[in-house]
């Protein structure tokens, strides 16, 4: 762990590892409540109970990924929250791009993914009580065969991508030196500069999808970027445009 914030300035100084937890949002949630720190990361080897994006099952075996929960405290007055998640998702992506040499990008607004649209890693954000937990589960040296079946066609693995087995510590390493970059700029309300990022890495733009928001409702058109309040734009069939501030996002023809 030592050698994964070496680098940071004050993103996980204060830090915990555990082998085995049900969630690190679960660790990190227990901490805060009890004066975790500005920046506060648990990182754990295996979850039993990882969760993702709508209480989603996380696959979280041991001593191949990276599980983590970086504790943040919001500013008095902060930018608009709905840009959490991209956020997040630009700094993985330019991570990974970074050191690990893969061409990932992030998908709207919860996922990093392949070319291919395979998942690659997943972000999770919590709020509690003038805090947001910032979860991130990437996979890093899942072989093909080593994913449950339902998973194996639209998942993927930095070890899949780069054909060879990738330092799970690098990456960490990487991915908090970002966050940590991207969230002071954030913080600092520095919007277009995020909203250009997320541009230049945006796996959506131009394709056909079907948005399921939370209410029920079904969107199908075609995505064309996103707002500087990280709403998903989408232009509906008959010409008109839409924003999308939540919600499921598949890419398909339009029926």
């Amino acid at each position: 762990m030592e050698r994964a914030i070496r680098q940071t300035k004050w993103l996980g100084k204060a830090w915990q590892f555990q082998e085995v937890v049900t969630s690190t949002q679960d660790i990190a949630k227990e901490w805060v409540l009890k004066g975790a720190p500005h920046g506060a990361l648990v990182v754990a080897d295996q979850q039993t109970a990882g969760r993702g994006r709508l209480g989603r099952w996380w696959f979280s075996p041991a001593g191949k990924n990276i599980y983590l929960t970086i504790a943040l405290r919001l500013p008095p007055n902060p930018p608009p929250l709905g840009t959490l998640s991209l956020l997040v998702g630009v700094s993985v992506a330019e991570a990974l791009r970074a050191k690990v040499s893969v061409p990932v990008f992030v998908k709207w607004a919860n996922d990093i993914v392949a070319p291919n649209g395979r998942k690659l890693a997943g972000i999770l954000v919590e709020g509690t009580k003038g805090w947001v937990l910032v979860g991130i589960g990437v996979n890093v040296n899942l072989a093909e065969t080593e994913f449950p079946d339902k998973l194996r066609p639209v998942a993927t693995s930095l070890c899949i991508l780069k054909g060879e087995l990738v330092d799970r510590w690098e990456v960490l390493a990487a991915i908090l030196l970002s966050v940590e970059s991207w969230w002071e700029r954030w913080e600092a309300g520095d919007l277009a500069t995020l909203r250009q990022a997320v541009e230049a890495l945006d796996w959506l733009r131009g394709k056909t999808v079907r948005v399921a928001v939370p209410d029920g409702t079904i969107w199908e058109g075609v995505a064309k970027g996103v707002t500087e309040t990280g709403e998903l734009r989408l232009q509906l069939p008959d010409g008109s445009e839409r924003t999308v501030a939540a919600g499921d996002v598949s890419v398909r023809p339009l029926s």
